[in-house]
């Protein structure tokens, strides 16, 4: 059987059965909204100053940061930087994240530039006379941001230290910080130049950062708050009478939402593997979702890398030894420094073979996940690696297959609790590619009576940057009460307007599987015969179910053969002696 498409509106599935091949999929097509305020073709050169001159946790940040205004970024260290790198930029950030030295050259391409320019953190003194206009001291505590003439941007902070800025009277201060020796300026701006007062990027300073971009890029935030609710760790030992009670409420509510799942549960005891229809009761549960307001998001495979438990374990990443899988679970654990190698080739070379056997691996895990739920009738819309870990290369790889990503961001290949988040839907130039739906309010931990009130702590600070997202999520097995205590409290932000993933733009592609969505509708490509013959476990579910129906079916007439015998013996059999007795009588 070759390809097939077929389009069902909101992703209603038909399966039909054959023995051995046959088609169970669904389609649809449509426009996304756009939720990147990205409508001009800004182009960004970002010279910056780090240890090493290479581009670290920081500058990934920052990465994310701007992917919300456009996807053309370009880094230079400023040892590298050349005036050709401004080609056709329309946009000059310099970031100071250490204390250096600035050459004439990085000065003179300042001075060159005529078009927006912004200096963070270190250094700004020595840029030119472009940033003439401000004077840096010393480091200062603040326990209060605003932005001036914006009341509904004022918030009391936990102490952050900024550069005491001292600016002349004719510039604008877009963001003002207040502590105990006065007010600064932590975001300043004169004759299209900006200076911000810290080196880091992080909250409370990002959403503010990412606010005070809209000045810089001459955008206008959109009016509404978009938010999202996850449900996490959907595995196949999931309990489905909880699943079923979620999704009752959630339609009956009418909020959209994700449900992140794992395909394959890992006995950590046994070494079993569980997959969906070993639990047909979830699956049942999870098309229900899907078809009713629910979209799937890929969270890895296992959710597991060696012997740990589906759901705890680390996926793509080898926390025991915090780095990137360059080897198998029982392997010895290939992490060779520089030092270790006679010369730099040899070292180039081994590490070109971790990142192989690296790509390897996360390329099957994707693959066989998507084939394995979609096989299923279960369609990703994304992907979200578990617990957020991944190297910069396992994110590249996920890109070739995913269009969307969702979650905090891993922003070292060194150590995996170098991860952050942003305040807006971007498309960072370290996705390559990827747009990322960002979560930033955490969950609902176990055992914390406080967990929503802290969710809504933070969902308040996000309100800062407008459109900023309300990303969270939930664990299902904790039943549908405490989901009810945090949608009541979401839905009172002010402008809130829940995510359908089924209305964006959405694209998966595996070998023999292309998944598209939009305007609320889901579309597949299936090469069914690739499919089905890439592993016998996919078609040996559905001989099994044609048989289970076929059986139903030889049951059900049997039964009907049962009751019509009955009826036969208790009415129509009296009736005929009945009738006997009459004949003799007469």
């Amino acid at each position: 059987m070759g390809r097939h498409k077929k389009f069902l509106k909101q992703s209603v599935l038909v399966p039909m059965v054959f023995l051995l091949a046959f088609s169970l999929f669904t389609n649809g097509a449509g426009a996304a909204a756009d939720l990147r305020n990205s409508g001009s073709a800004a182009s960004v050169l970002v010279i910056y100053s780090a240890e090493n001159a290479e581009i670290s946790p920081d500058q990934r940040l920052m990465d994310m940061h701007l992917g919300h205004f456009t996807e053309y970024i370009t880094f230079k260290s400023v040892l590298e930087v050349t005036e050709g790198d401004l080609g056709e930029k329309t946009h000059l950030i310099y970031y100071g994240e250490t204390n250096d030295a600035i050459s004439g050259k990085v000065v003179d391409i300042l001075d060159a530039f005529d078009g927006p320019t912004m200096a963070i953190g270190n250094n700004v003194e020595k840029l030119g006379e472009k940033f003439d206009y401000l004077e840096t001291g010393g480091e200062e505590v603040v326990t209060k941001l605003d932005m001036p003439g914006q009341e509904d941007k004022e918030r009391e902070i936990e102490p952050n230290l900024l550069f005491a800025t001292e600016v002349e009277e004719d510039t604008s201060t877009i963001v003002e910080a207040e502590g105990d020796n006065g007010t600064f300026p932590l975001i300043s701006e004169n004759d299209g130049n900006y200076y911000v007062a810290s080196d880091k990027l992080v909250p409370p300073y990002s959403v503010y950062f990412t606010q005070a971009l809209h000045n810089f890029f001459d955008t206008e935030p959109v009016d509404t708050t978009p938010g999202y609710l996850r449900l996490e760790d959907v595995h196949p030992l999931a309990d489905a009478d909880r699943l079923m009670d979620i999704a009752e409420l959630l339609k009956e509510r009418e909020i959209p939402y994700m449900i992140a799942v794992v395909p394959v549960y890992t006995n950590p005891e046994t070494g079993r593997r569980y997959h969906f229809n070993d639990a047909p009761e979830v699956l049942e549960a999870l098309k229900y979702m899907q078809d009713n307001g629910g979209s799937v998001v890929l969270h890895g495979y296992t959710h597991q890398f060696r012997t740990t438990e589906t759901g705890e374990g680390f996926e793509f990443w080898d926390v025991e030894n915090d780095m990137p899988v360059y080897h198998g679970p029982d392997d010895e654990p290939r992490n060779k420094s520089a030092s270790s190698f006679a010369t730099n080739e040899d070292y180039q070379a081994y590490m070109i073979e971790n990142k192989r056997f690296e790509s390897d691996y996360v390329r099957q895990r994707l693959t066989r996940g998507v084939q394995e739920l979609s096989n299923f009738g279960l369609y990703p819309l994304a992907f979200e690696a578990p617990h957020y870990t991944m190297s910069q290369n396992g994110y590249r790889v996920a890109s070739e297959h995913f269009s969307t990503y969702v979650g905090q961001v891993q922003l070292s290949d060194e150590y995996w609790e170098a991860m952050d988040t942003t305040p807006n839907v971007s498309k960072p130039t370290l996705l390559n590619g990827m747009t990322l739906l960002p979560e930033t309010i955490g969950y609902v931990q176990p055992g914390d009576n406080q967990a929503v009130e802290k969710m809504m702590a933070r969902a308040e600070e996000y309100q800062i940057s407008d459109g900023g997202m309300i990303g969270g999520f939930y664990h299902p097995y904790l039943g549908v009460e405490g989901l009810e205590d945090l949608l009541d409290e979401m839905e009172t932000i002010p402008d809130l307007e829940w995510l359908d993933m089924k209305e964006m733009r959405n694209t998966v592609e595996v070998e023999n599987i292309t998944i598209k969505s939009g305007n609320g509708r889901i579309e597949t490509d299936i090469d069914t015969a690739g499919l089905m013959t890439s592993s016998i476990d996919f078609p040996v579910y559905h001989i099994k179910n044609f048989i289970d129906k076929v059986t139903w079916v030889v049951a059900g007439i049997g039964v009907t053969a049962v009751i019509m015998f009955i009826f036969y013996t208790v009415f129509r059999r009296p009736r005929r002696e009945h009738e006997k007795g009459e004949k003799k009588i007469g």
